[in-house]
Parts: structure tokens; C-alpha cells; sequence
């Protein structure tokens, strides 16, 4: 009898064929023709999905199947909530967390420069000094570089200011950060004036010609109450009048990675914003350089051009330039700047990110795998009926498309919040920090990406083993098929030992983080910051010489010194560790001849008397700078011990002399070593000069107290007044809060690394406690004759734990070989602990053992309740 089956114009005659042949068959059998038409659908499952033909298989698929697909995929899904809910939270964790780290990666280092017209088009282009180190430029080399060169649009010289800043009616000057910036600044960025107009190369008539001002945005709002009025009124910058031309469009922070700038100036004004320096000097002085690559052309050709300049450059100006070359490069690469900061660091959390997906990878195939082993009858049905392998391959594929896509947008959507964290870790600094971070269109598409690229990685290898060729064997073993191979147990098992591995790298890169985040801390820079009270001082705003301001400062100190609790007082012109200011020198050595290609730069810097023992830095030798170091005394000067080993190894230096500026000096005492440029820097020569010997209008009055020095500064403004009404403190903090601040981009990667970190360590838990409880299940039956045979529940519990530990120690021992040959990638983040620090190994392995062990002992425990009979019974 043939069952009078009715069409369904959605599905093809293939598929309605094998439907009717199936309701036929269980209508002669007596069953109901409504019922059996049902049953048919039920066993075959969603139809419209078993369709397949050689030329689907192997051609081009339509849309309207792909929809097909994805609709059934998400029913799929809604029928195993639990599961699909896992493995939605770990994708999502992993893309979410890739998103993130991608979104700092894009705002700082790939696109950093916010409002910049074209802004991949920009390149810096740095100093080589002799030694390979990179430096900035003199504004003689910026000008023949750029009228020499034929690749850039235009090229800009830009230098980081610090200025006393007064509006009219204000009472004390500020000190505000801003830009000084060639009068072409504007025009190559692209970038134009909200309000008002910016300056153009037009406008340059010569040194302090050009007292104009550009305001930045949020400075404009700030300082000004956003009043459009405020362009034509002047402004006081160092007791020189400026007047304010124009205000920058919102969101452009100006040309150095990391500053908002508060205001631009032209560079013709140098000699008012920054005094000291000088627009004539050729040798490397202020200036860093950048430039727009013109159209067509590459880096590569950029750079040939550039340094056939430089070579013409040290030809024409051997005094300055010899053995002067120029560097050019992404301005990612460039080495000032945040990004100069943050790229070892982000670069370590990019890595970190991408192996916490793996791990998600890893967890979501092993769900999928033992999702699969349920479904074998089922997809050996539709390949009875026609369906072919490729074509249920490409339908799991798809469903694990929707898992992927489902995950990326949760990740999608808890990415701005952590993008935020980046920020929430910033120090407070005194600096304009100005990051454009969030998730724009390039995160919302990398997030896109890898939901795509992620169902290649744990989904079809689960797809390819679940899609089983033996169709006669996969439908009568039923779902045990699976579960009882050889390749389907060791896929999990691998699966669970990759995560492993994964994991305890994480842990080891994070537990030599946090180690040397802790040595830092405690080991110090070599001065003692605590109950130090530091306060920043410029004196030019008031009309005083270098002379007259050394003057007030050695009264300040002794003034400062007779106030109760203060132990001790001293200043320093630069902050070590800190981000502004560094002296730079080439002295003669007498006695020394240095080899031919040697660098004689050092680095220094001009401090007070008793300025060692105030900061308690150790004396190895000699003495320190006294009240007797005058200007009418011999000069003098402190070296350390690198530099005493280096110029006069086996003697003492005391009483040897140097050239420095036309001027002689002798060492009066060696000093030991601190840390001056950040805390992982090798110990390298270092002088100081007595400010008493060599004074200036800026100084860091620093002051040693006997309580929490935060008391202190109102007995400091005192002091500063009694001497001058109208000098006033433009920054203040405590010295330990301020350096701080060195350790910022060594405490992010700590912290981070351990989140990612531990977050790897539960999904590979999960990972492990899924095999075991997915195992415990399938052999129920085995358990239940183990039990009836004798076995105790301690024997149970033994062989549970033992099968997921052999898999945890083996993934322990690769781990430990693959962490040992990454760690050295850590070391230029770490200090005080090496890359391979046997007690961060030992405790990570530990650690990960003692997880591992929990997500086994809970399987295992369900394992020894197994009533033997019902066990059997059931089979």
C-alpha cells in the first residue's frame, strides 16, 4: 500500500521520496497515517537539511540553505541550554578578552594619532647617535631634512613643553604641558581649527616672532569655560605674552603618543617656551621629527632617501654630525612616546589573549565532541537518506558558526567596559595623559574575524569525527559508538593536555610577573622615596637669571631646614625615573682615550647639597656637595660606580678630572648606583654637578620628614613666600606615589597577565572536569561491573582521578618545557627574578595540580555512588 503523501513545497523531491517511503512503511506495519507521517518527520529531524547533490557538494552554496542551516543550528543550541551556555561564556571570555587587548593595540599603537587626517601615512624619523641609541634632532638637521628629501608630503618637528601658564586676571602662573611645533604643524596633520584659525608656515618671521597660541580642546573648556571669546585675548607663557589664535578640534592631542597637549606654540618661539635650548645648534638638541610618506611611496624608499641626507649631512658638518645617522619608522616603533611605554606590554598581552581562546578553543571542541557522540544516529540517519559528508559537515560547521557568532557579540558587548580598565590603571601623573581608547569599527570587525576564524579551530576537527563514514555500524551502536573509540578518546585527551600546556604557561608568565613586580617594589631604585615631599619649582616666570634663582634656592633650603619635622632638605633639576627632563653630556676624560667608535655620552644630573644623604643614596668614596661648593670655588662633580670602574678601573678617582662645556671639573666622590631611567635599565655611568656650581630657574625641592610628608607642603608654600610673594609651587606630590609611576607598565602586565592567567586555569579545570564527567557517564556500565565484581569505591574513586591526573601531569610536563622556552621572551619586563625562576615553576605546577585534582575528585565522586545493579539494569 502506498501512503498517499501530501507535498510540502519547501522541500525537494529527494527528501519528500525518502519521507514517504518511511510513513509507507510504518502505515503497512498499522500505524495511524497522521501518526505516521509525524514519526517520519521526527526520525529524520529537521528535512531541510539532509538535501545533498554532487553539485552542493562540491560548487557553490545558496544563501537560502546557509539560512537553512543557521535556523536549524540555533534550535540545535536551545536544545542543550547548560552546554551551549558553557561554551558561549568561554568563547566569550576569549574573543571578549582578545577584543579588549586588540582595542588598546589599535588606539595606541596602530592608530594613536585621534583627528589626524591619514594618520598610517605619518612616520618618525630619529637620531642615531654612534652608540645605536636613538635621540632627537636639531632644527638645522630638521630643515635640511626637510627641504633635502623628495618622499614626504610634508615633514613637522615637534618638542613636549612645560611652561608657567597664566591667563589674564589669574593670580599665579600654572604650570601647563603643550607643544612647541614647527609652524607646519596643522597643515601636514590635516588638522584645522574649531574655533578660530591655526598657524601656517607662512607665519614664521624668525625667533620670537610668532607669539601665537592654539589651545587644545579640553584645555580650552577647562581653563577658559569653553568662551569663544577667548580667541584674540593673550596669555602669559614664561612672562611672555601670547595671543590666542584658535582652539583644536575636539579629540586631536597633539603629535607625541600618550600627551594631550594643552596648547601648541610656534616653534619660532622657542626662546620664550623653551629656554635653554637652542633653534641654531646642530648637533641632536629637542626636536622629534616626523613626517608624511607622499603618495606611492613606501618606507623602504623613505629610508634609503633619508639616510643619503644623513650621509650628506655628516660630510658637511663633521664637528656635530659624524657617525650621525637617522632612523625612520612606524610611529608605533618610535622610541618616546607612550607607545614606546606600553609595547613590550602590550605585545605580551595580544600573546596572552590569544592563548586564552585557545584554551576556550580547546574547551568548546571538547564540548562539541561529546555533543557529537549524541547525534551519531541521528546524522547516520541523514546519511542513509542521501545526505552526504561534506554536506553534515558543513551543517556542524554552521552551528558552530552561531556558538562563535553568539560569543563574539557578548564579547562585543563587555569590551567597552574593559576597555576602560586601561585607563582605571593609569597612574596619577602630572603629565596630560591622553588616550583615545574604545571600541571602534577596526575592534568591531577583528571581533567579527575571529568568531569566524574560531569554528575553524574547535569546531571541525569535532565535525570531522563526529560525521562517521560506517553509517550501519554508527546506527546500531547508537550513541556508545563514539564514546567506546580509540580516536574519539584520545582527540578529548589531547584536547585536555593542550589545555593544560596552554594554562601553565599563562600561569608561569604571570608568576614571573608578579615576582618581579614585588622585587621591584621592594628593592627601591636605589634612593629612599619614603616621607619625601617633592615640590616643582620654575623661577623665569618671575624674572629671575639662573644666578639670582640659585640665590633663592640655597635660602629656601636652609629655611626649609629649621622647620620642625623636617629631617633634611636637598633638590634635584630631574626627577629619576620620571618621565620629563634628562641631562645628556660628552665629557673629556683626562687621562682617557676613547676607542674609535666609542660613545662618550653620559648621562647627568645637577643636584643640592647633602643631597645624597638626604635621598640616602650610599657613599663609596670621597665626599658629597656641601654648602662650601660655591661659584668661586673649584668645580667639582660625583661619578657612580659604573663610571669610576669603566674610566679609571684599579684607582680612585677622587681628585681626576673631566671636561664638560669648556669647563673643568674633579671628582670629589664616588656614589653608588639608582636606577635613573626605569627600574629593568643595566647599571651604566652616570655624574652629578653641584646646583650650587651650576644653578638654573627650575628645581625639584625635595624634603625628608620625620612624619607622612603630605603635612609638609603648606610649611614649604610658607617658606616659598616669605622669600617671594609671587613665586609660587606649580606641582607637588609624595616622591613614593610620583616614581610610582615607573612601575606602571611592569604592574599592568602583572595584573593582567595573572586575570588571563587564572582565567586560563579554570577553563582548562572545566576542561578537564568535563572529560572526566562526560567519561564517568559513558561507563556506567563498566563502573557497575567493576563494583558487582568486587571493586570498592575507593578503587573507583582511585581509577577516576588517576585516568584525569595522568592526563594533568603529562600536560604539566610539556608545559613546563614549552614555558621554559618562552619565558626568556619576558625578559625585558622582568627585574629581580630570572626568566626561569625555578620557584615560580615549581608553584605554578603545584598550583595547577591541586585545580586539576578538585575538577577530578568531583566526576569521581559521582562515579563511586554508582549502584552496581542499576548500572546494569540500564545497559
Amino acid at each position: 500500500m502506498r501512503f498517499p503523501w501530501q507535498k510540502d513545497p519547501e522541500l525537494d523531491e529527494e527528501i519528500q521520496a525518502h519521507l514517504q517511503m518511511a510513513a509507507t512503511d510504518r502505515v503497512e506495519r498499522g500505524v495511524a497515517a497522521r501518526d505516521a507521517s509525524d514519526a517520519a518527520r521526527r526520525e529524520l529531524g529537521n528535512v531541510s537539511l539532509v538535501k545533498e547533490t554532487t553539485r552542493e557538494q562540491w560548487g557553490w552554496v545558496r544563501l537560502e540553505q546557509l539560512v537553512q542551516d543557521a535556523r536549524y543550528g540555533l534550535r540545535v543550541l536551545a536544545k542543550t541550554p547548560g552546554t551551549t551556555a558553557v561554551a558561549i561564556l568561554s568563547l566569550a571570555l576569549g574573543i571578549g578578552g582578545n577584543a579588549t587587548v586588540f582595542s588598546w593595540v589599535e588606539s595606541v599603537l596602530l592608530h594613536p594619532f585621534s583627528g589626524v587626517q591619514d594618520s598610517e601615512q605619518i612616520v618618525a624619523a630619529e637620531t642615531i647617535m654612534p652608540d645605536g641609541s636613538y635621540h632627537t634632532s636639531s632644527y638645522p638637521d630638521y630643515k635640511d631634512y626637510r627641504d633635502g628629501n623628495h618622499i614626504f608630503s610634508g615633514m613637522i618637528g615637534v618638542e613636549l613643553v612645560a611652561t608657567n601658564f597664566q591667563r589674564a586676571g589669574e593670580q599665579h602662573a600654572q604650570r601647563d604641558w603643550g607643544e612647541l611645533v614647527t609652524e607646519n604643524f596643522f597643515d601636514v596633520l590635516g588638522v584645522r581649527a574649531a574655533e578660530g584659525r591655526t598657524f601656517h608656515a607662512s607665519d614664521a618671521h624668525g625667533p620670537s616672532s610668532d607669539p601665537y597660541i592654539v589651545l587644545g580642546n579640553g584645555f580650552w573648556q577647562r581653563r577658559f569655560g569653553a568662551d569663544p571669546k577667548a580667541i584674540g585675548k593673550s596669555v602669559t607663557i614664561n612672562q611672555h605674552s601670547f595671543t590666542v589664535i584658535g582652539v583644536a578640534p575636539s579629540g586631536f592631542d597633539g603629535a607625541i603618543v600618550g600627551i594631550a597637549a594643552e596648547y601648541w606654540v610656534p616653534m619660532m618661539m622657542q626662546p620664550a617656551v623653551l629656554p635653554g635650548e637652542s633653534l641654531e645648534y646642530r648637533a641632536p638638541t629637542f626636536i622629534h621629527m616626523l613626517g608624511r610618506l607622499a603618495p606611492g611611496v613606501s618606507l623602504a624608499q623613505a629610508s634609503a632617501e633619508m639616510r643619503t641626507i644623513a650621509a650628506r649631512l655628516q660630510r658637511q658638518y663633521p664637528d656635530t654630525n659624524k657617525d650621525i645617522g637617522i632612523y625612520l619608522c612606524p610611529v608605533w616603533r618610535a622610541n618616546y612616546g607612550l607607545q614606546d611605554f606600553l609595547l613590550p606590554v602590550l605585545a605580551l598581552l595580544m600573546g596572552v589573549a590569544i592563548l586564552v581562546l585557545l584554551i576556550a578553543c580547546a574547551n568548546v571542541a571538547n564540548l562539541l565532541l561529546a555533543k557529537g557522540t549524541m547525534r551519531e544516529s541521528e546524522l547516520a540517519i541523514r546519511t542513509a537518506l542521501g545526505a552526504g559528508r561534506g554536506r553534515l559537515i558543513r551543517q556542524l560547521l554552521v552551528e558552530s558558526l552561531m556558538l562563535a557568532l553568539l560569543a563574539g557579540a557578548c564579547g562585543a558587548v563587555l569590551a567597552p567596559w574593559a576597555v576602560s580598565l586601561l585607563k582605571a590603571f593609569t597612574p596619577p601623573a602630572h603629565l596630560p595623559i591622553g588616550m583615545a581608547l574604545g571600541v571602534d569599527g577596526r575592534v568591531l570587525a577583528f571581533t567579527l574575524l575571529l568568531s569566524v576564524i574560531a569554528p575553524l579551530l574547535f569546531g571541525l576537527v569535532p565535525a570531522l569525527h563526529t560525521v562517521r563514514p560506517d553509517v550501519h555500524t554508527a546506527i546500531k551502536a547508537g550513541g556508545r559508538t563514539a564514546s567506546s573509540g580509540a580516536g574519539r578518546h584520545a582527540l578529548r585527551n589531547l584536547l585536555v593536555v593542550s589545555e593544560t600546556v596552554l594554562a601553565l604557561v599563562l600561569l608561569v608568565g604571570a608568576g614571573l610577573l608578579v615576582r618581579s613586580l614585588r622585587a621591584a617594589e621592594a628593592t627601591g631604585p636605589g634612593f629612599n622615596t619614603d616621607h619625601v615631599l617633592l615640590a616643582a619649582m620654575d623661577l623665569r616666570s618671575n624674572g629671575y637669571s639662573d644666578n639670582h634663582a640659585g640665590v633663592f634656592y640655597g635660602q629656601l633650603l636652609d629655611r626649609l631646614r629649621a622647620v620642625p619635622g623636617v629631617r633634611s632638605a636637598t633638590l634635584e633639576r630631574w626627577v629619576p625615573l620620571w618621565f620629563t627632563g634628562r641631562g645628556y653630556t660628552r665629557p673629556d676624560i683626562e687621562g682617557y682615550t676613547p676607542q674609535p667608535d666609542e660613545d662618550m655620552g653620559i648621562d647627568y644630573n645637577v643636584v643640592g647639597s647633602d643631597y645624597f644623604s638626604s635621598m640616602q643614596i650610599p657613599l663609596i668614596s670621597g665626599r658629597e656637595f656641601t654648602d662650601r661648593d660655591g661659584p668661586n670655588t673649584p668645580l667639582v662633580c660625583l661619578v657612580n660606580q659604573t663610571m669610576a670602574k669603566k674610566f679609571w678601573p684599579g684607582q680612585e678617582p677622587i681628585g681626576h678630572r673631566l671636561n664638560s662645556w669648556d669647563r673643568w671639573w674633579t671628582v670629589a666622590g664616588v656614589v653608588a648606583e639608582v636606577k635613573y631611567h626605569s627600574m629593568n635599565e643595566r647599571p651604566e655611568a652616570f655624574l652629578y654637578f653641584p646646583f650650587s656650581q651650576w644653578p638654573a630657574t627650575d628645581a625639584n625641592i625635595l624634603v625628608r620628614t620625620s612624619v607622612e610628608p603630605g603635612g609638609f607642603l603648606g610649611a614649604v608654600r610658607t617658606q616659598v613666600a616669605a622669600l617671594d610673594p609671587n613665586a609660587t609651587i606649580l606641582e607637588s606630590d609624595n616622591l613614593a606615589g610620583l616614581l610610582s609611576v615607573s612601575l606602571f607598565a611592569n604592574r599592568m602586565a602583572a595584573s593582567f597577565a595573572t586575570v588571563l592567567g587564572l582565567l586560563g586555569l579554570l577553563l582548562a579545570s572545566v576542561g578537564i572536569y568535563g572529560v572526566l564527567s562526560y567519561s564517568v557517564s559513558q561507563r556506567g556500565h563498566e563502573i557497575g561491573i567493576r563494583m558487582a565484581l568486587g571493586a570498592s569505591p575507593a578503587d573507583v574513586l582511585r581509577l577516576v582521578i588517576g585516568g584525569g591526573m595522568r592526563l594533568t601531569l603529562l600536560g604539566v610536563l610539556l608545559g613546563v618545557g614549552a614555558a621554559l622556552g618562552l619565558s626568556g621572551l619576558l625578559s625585558s619586563l622582568l627585574y629581580g627574578v630570572s626568566s626561569t625562576d625555578p620557584a615560580t615553576f615549581i608553584g605554578v605546577a603545584l598550583l595547577l595540580s591541586v585545580v586539576a585534582l578538585a575538577a577530578c575528585y568531583i566526576p569521581a565522586r559521582r562515579a563511586m555512588k554508582v549502584e552496581p545493579m542499576v548500572a546494569l539494569r540500564y545497559e
